[in-house]
Order: C-alpha cells, then sequence, then structure tokens
C-alpha cells in the first residue's frame, strides 16, 4: 500500500482522504483528546497536541511561561522547527511551538539577532 503524500493538503482534505471526516468531527463534539491527537498523528499534521487543544477549547500555551494564549491577548508567535539539514527536496517533520511574544523576545535573545516586533506585528504598530 502507498504511503499517502499530503504536502498541500488541508486538514480537511487530509481527514476525508484518509475516510476520518466523521469520526474527527465526533471526537471534537465528544471534546476527546486522545481521540483527536490519533487522528491528526494519522494524517501527519504538525503538532497534532496543540491542534487537539486549540479545537475543543483548551487553547495554546506559551513553551516559555507556560501560561494560556489567548486569541484576544497579548502578541502571540507560532514557531515553527525543523531540520535545518534536511534534503530541501523532502519535508522534514516539524514541531510548532507557540509563545508570548514578550516571553520569546526575553528568552530568544541572541547575540547577533533580535525578534522585531515591528515586522511581526505590522498592524499592530501602525495603530
Amino acid at each position: 500500500m502507498t504511503k499517502p503524500n499530503y504536502a498541500g493538503t488541508t486538514l480537511n482534505e487530509r481527514l476525508f482522504a484518509k475516510g476520518v471526516l466523521n469520526e474527527f468531527d465526533a471526537a471534537i463534539g465528544d471534546k476527546d483528546r486522545v481521540k483527536l491527537i490519533e487522528l491528526l498523528k494519522a494524517v501527519e499534521v504538525d503538532n497534532p497536541y496543540g491542534i487537539a487543544n486549540s479545537l475543543i477549547g483548551l487553547g495554546y500555551q506559551c513553551w516559555f511561561c507556560g501560561g494560556g494564549i489567548e486569541p484576544d491577548g497579548r502578541e502571540a508567535l507560532a514557531i515553527c522547527l525543523s531540520d535545518l539539514w534536511a534534503e530541501q527536496s523532502d519535508e522534514p517533520p516539524t514541531q510548532m511551538i507557540y509563545a508570548h511574544f514578550d516571553c520569546a523576545e526575553m528568552r530568544m535573545r541572541g547575540s547577533s539577532m533580535a525578534l522585531e516586533r515591528d515586522m511581526l506585528f505590522a498592524s499592530a504598530s501602525e495603530t
């Protein structure tokens, strides 16, 4: 059996192709986090834990402080990590982490680089 290639597909397209869309919807309705994670992993979604939390209302947690990240709260980041040296033609495994901007800025200070609030949140600085 050939392994499906999910590159460039949406979550719904992946779930439909796998034949688990109804099962996924039921898991959301039941707030069954374990089942959601299982289904998200089955369709090779990055960060199935964070996505499951978001879908059932548990929200995102800051990687650095552990606090919740609210959509209407402080500026927040989604940080995608992957193997820098992976072949460019391959889709390397990735991990998403989430953080309040202020927490990331404080903890990710570098010797020659810095997070740039104005670049990341241009619309916020224009108001």
